[in-house]
This record gives structure tokens, C-alpha cells and sequence, in this order.
């Protein structure tokens, strides 16, 4: 018994000297203080189960990487040593090779073991934050294990203190209305410490706001309102109505958020999804010509955005500040605004931009960006120049009410912070609780209408009945007067 003692002491000795060194190592080449980053090699972690050292694929650090993540009770432990104890980013490096994306588990301390998505590298080695963990000072454990069936590599932890990221400080239109900036500047001071509670509908009207008042006594903060329809002349569509119910809205002191389901500008047909589409009717424009100043599809785009400024004008005439969220979902190539890829979509994105904005003197708008965690999502990304906020739209598994943190995290680390962040569609809500739980900061959520607000099986009733007497939640009777 003293003996088997005496050379778990001695392992463990070991094990530190070797962290050690390879702290050493990396704030010698990193050129660093010891408090700014450390990282550590996987190839001088713990290693249980199946896990093997390798060093076949380029691009690691260190000596090798870890492989072979294949069974669930595959564990790698590092001792993450650290010279103050305190907040810290916990960064990953990783690579999935030939397998695709895939998850794993990451335990620190005694916290909660948190899920990580991995998204495909193919055969080289990439960096993901995993984690924001109160570090003890001198000794501290982080555990790996597999998330799935498929393996993955693992290179090294590394840590670096955790600083609150600043938020860009004014708005991207230049002389913005005293409204936009007032809005804007609230919703970075309530930014992390509430959410707002949100609704849409189809597109003019207040149908699911008026629903959700009668099954909980609130109406939400946001309403949502779409343009889908304000480019044709459909006899069941009275397109003043928005704007009717926007100002209306604005008046009782509610934010008003507009997006845009842009049916082929050719008038082919009525159709928004591209051909990859996942149901309804398809449309093959091509948003590569508006690269071609004299085509026909770039005379089509102009012509619709300018229909749209049209209402957009009278709610800058009437002082009604408006979350735009234009060109939404891009980067998923359902709709034929993101079919042509990046490039195409981020052009269509500058040229909107300069038509409402310097064209038309639109200085009301609040221009929303909706990203993914996606590896390639700042390849989309029209730059910061051109963005006031970041949106992700997130439909979890039915009666799912968790804070979907992991995706606010990475959107977060992605963008390094410049931008605030919110759930601009969702199906079931995340629940209070977990999102003050889980330190997940959106800035509202917005259930899409009809059943993705009234379903039971989606948001019942009483979860809105929660949801909008929750402390952390503000609905349309909290809101401040941001007119004057």
C-alpha cells in the first residue's frame, strides 16, 4: 500500500514537471507573461482508454496530438496549471481529419460538463473556445471525452483571462436618428442582464402579440413584421398595415423588428427558396448579377429594394426606429439571396446598404446580420462596417427550453464581441432560468407565428406563462420611452 502510494506521488510529480515544461515552452514562443496565455500539450496529458499519441497530419503544436477518441469511456485529463486564480477563456485545438464535424465533452474542475461542437477541419488543426471557467489558482483539471461516435484529435488546451469584450459604440449609419441611437444605446445597457420577450407574425399584422396577451396578461417587447408580401398586389393584403402597426407599436413604447421574405424580384413566380429549398415553391434568380450594374436581375433588385424604402420612409417619417433584418439565413442556401454563395450574398448586402442608406436617407434602421457557428461564418459576414447587430435563428427539438449557450459562446468568440447578439427566430423559448444559468446574454427571442408560438407540444401555455412574469424577461409594460 505505501509503495503503490509513493509512485502515484511520484506520477503525479511527474505529470506537473511535464506540464510545466510545456507551459514553459509555449509562453517562451508565444512571447508572453505567464497570465496572458498558457497552453498545454495533449501529448503530456493523461490519457485513458484507447487514446494514442500521433503526429502523422501537419499543423500541431507541440510534439504530437492526440487520436483515437472511439469509445465513451475514452478520457484525457489535463492538469491546467495557471499562476492566478480567476476567470479564463479555455480555448480548444483540434481536428476532426477525415471524420467530419463532430462534438466532445469538456469537464473543468467540478463544473458542469459542457457539450462542444467540433466543426470539420479535415486533415489540419483549427482553435475553438470550449469554455469560460473560474480557474482555481496553481492546480486545475480539464477532462475530454468523446460526444459522439465519431473520432477526432485533440493538439492542446490553452487558457488566457477572460476580459469583457466592448461592444461597438455607436451605429454603422452616419448621423443616425436621435430614436435609432436611443434604442441602440439601450439595448447595449440591458445587454446580458435581461432578454427581451418577442413575437411575429406572417407579416403585417399584431395577430401572435394579441394571442400571447390573452394566455399570460403581457404583451412581448418586440414585434416582428415581414415584407414577404409587399412586393406584389395580393387582394388579401392591405400593405399599409404594417406600417400602421409598426408606428402603433413604437408608440406604446414596443421595438419593431422587419424582415424580409424577398419573392423572385423577376416575378417569375412568388417564390424565395432557392432550388435547394426545403419545401414550397422554387426560384431560380441568380443574386450573382448584382455584380452587373446593367443586367436585368440587378434592375429587378434595385426595384424592389426601392418599393421597400417606400415604407421604410414612412416609418423614418413617423420616427419609428427599425430592426432590419434583411437576407436572413443566408449562409444556408435555402434562399436565393445565399444560393450563389459568400460573395454574391455579402455584394447584394453593400448594395441594399448604400440604396436605403445614401439613396434614400434612410438613418432609422439598425442593420441585423443572421450568422451560424458555422466554420466558414465570418466568410459570410458583410463586415462590421455594414452590421449594428448578430442574430443566429435557432429551431431546437420540440419542448427543448435550454439556453442554447454554446451557440451565443461561439457566435460570441467568432466575432470577438464587437457586435451584440440575439435569437431572431426560434421555435421552443429558452427557459429564464437556464439562460441566467448559463450566462447565455441574447438580446430577445422571437418565436416565428403560428404554431412555433401557440403549439403545446412547442411553447405551451404555461411555459408562456413563465416566461413572461420571469424577472429576467421584459415585456412591453417594462419598456423605457426611447422616443425623445
Amino acid at each position: 500500500m505505501e509503495r503503490k502510494l509513493s509512485m502515484r506521488k511520484f506520477w503525479t510529480i511527474v505529470l506537473l514537471i511535464m506540464s510545466l515544461f510545456a507551459c514553459k515552452e509555449e509562453k517562451a514562443a508565444a512571447d508572453l507573461p505567464p497570465v496572458e496565455r498558457i497552453k498545454f500539450e495533449a501529448e503530456f496529458a493523461e490519457k485513458k482508454g484507447t487514446l494514442q499519441i500521433a503526429s502523422i497530419i501537419s499543423g500541431y503544436s507541440g510534439k504530437g496530438y492526440v487520436v483515437q477518441f472511439s469509445d465513451l469511456t475514452d478520457k484525457l485529463i489535463f492538469n491546467v496549471i495557471n499562476d492566478l486564480a480567476g476567470d479564463y477563456n479555455v480555448f480548444l485545438g483540434y481536428s476532426t481529419l477525415t471524420f467530419g464535424a463532430t462534438s466532445c465533452y469538456v469537464k473543468i474542475n467540478n463544473n458542469a460538463m459542457l457539450t462542444v461542437n467540433l466543426p470539420a477541419t479535415g486533415n489540419t488543426f483549427a482553435e475553438i473556445k470550449c469554455a469560460r471557467a473560474d480557474l482555481w489558482q496553481n492546480l486545475n483539471t480539464a477532462t475530454i471525452t468523446p460526444g459522439g461516435i465519431k473520432n477526432f484529435a485533440i493538439d492542446y488546451i490553452r487558457i488566457e483571462p477572460y476580459t469583457e469584450p466592448t461592444v461597438s459604440a455607436d451605429l454603422v449609419t452616419p448621423n443616425p436618428s436621435s430614436q435609432a441611437v436611443n434604442l441602440y444605446n439601450y439595448l447595449k445597457q440591458s445587454y446580458g442582464k435581461k432578454i427581451h420577450s418577442g413575437a411575429t407574425g406572417i407579416t403585417s399584422g399584431l395577430d401572435e402579440e394579441n394571442w400571447i396577451f390573452q394566455q399570460t396578461g403581457k404583451y412581448p417587447a418586440l414585434a416582428g413584421f415581414d415584407f414577404m408580401n409587399h412586393t406584389r398586389n395580393y387582394s388579401w393584403e392591405n400593405k399599409d398595415d404594417l406600417v400602421k402597426n409598426a408606428i402603433f407599436w413604437w408608440s406604446q413604447n414596443g421595438m419593431v423588428n422587419c424582415h424580409w421574405h424577398w419573392r423572385d424580384p423577376l416575378r417569375i413566380n412568388d417564390a424565395f427558396y432557392s432550388p435547394t429549398g426545403s419545401s414550397g415553391e422554387k426560384t431560380y434568380f441568380d443574386v450573382s448579377k448584382v455584380s452587373d450594374t446593367l443586367s436585368v436581375e440587378y434592375a429587378a433588385m434595385i426595384k424592389d429594394i426601392d418599393l421597400i424604402a417606400s415604407y421604410l420612409i414612412q416609418l423614418r417619417d413617423a420616427r419609428v426606429p427599425v430592426l432590419w433584418r434583411p437576407l436572413h439565413e443566408a449562409s444556408g442556401k435555402w434562399f436565393w439571396w445565399g444560393y450563389k454563395g459568400a460573395d454574391a450574398t455579402k455584394k447584394l448586402w453593400k448594395v441594399m446598404y448604400n440604396r436605403l442608406v445614401k439613396h434614400h436617407g434612410l438613418n432609422n434602421l439598425i442593420w441585423i446580420w443572421t450568422s451560424d457557428i458555422k466554420a466558414d461564418n465570418l466568410e459570410w459576414y458583410p463586415g462590421d462596417e455594414y452590421v449594428d447587430i448578430l442574430s443566429m435563428d435557432i429551431y431546437p427539438p420540440n419542448g427543448d427550453f435550454s439556453s442554447q449557450a454554446s451557440s451565443f459562446n461561439q457566435l460570441k468568440a467568432d466575432f470577438e464581441g464587437r457586435k451584440l447578439i440575439t435569437l431572431s427566430e426560434n421555435g421552443s423559448i429558452p427557459d429564464p432560468d437556464n439562460l441566467v444559468k448559463d450566462n447565455a446574454g441574447w438580446l430577445w427571442f422571437m418565436p416565428w407565428y403560428g404554431d412555433y408560438t401557440r403549439k403545446s407540444t412547442i411553447n405551451p401555455v404555461s411555459q408562456w406563462q413563465k416566461i413572461m412574469n420571469h424577472s429576467y424577461v421584459i415585456t412591453l409594460d417594462e419598456m423605457p420611452d426611447l422616443k425623445n
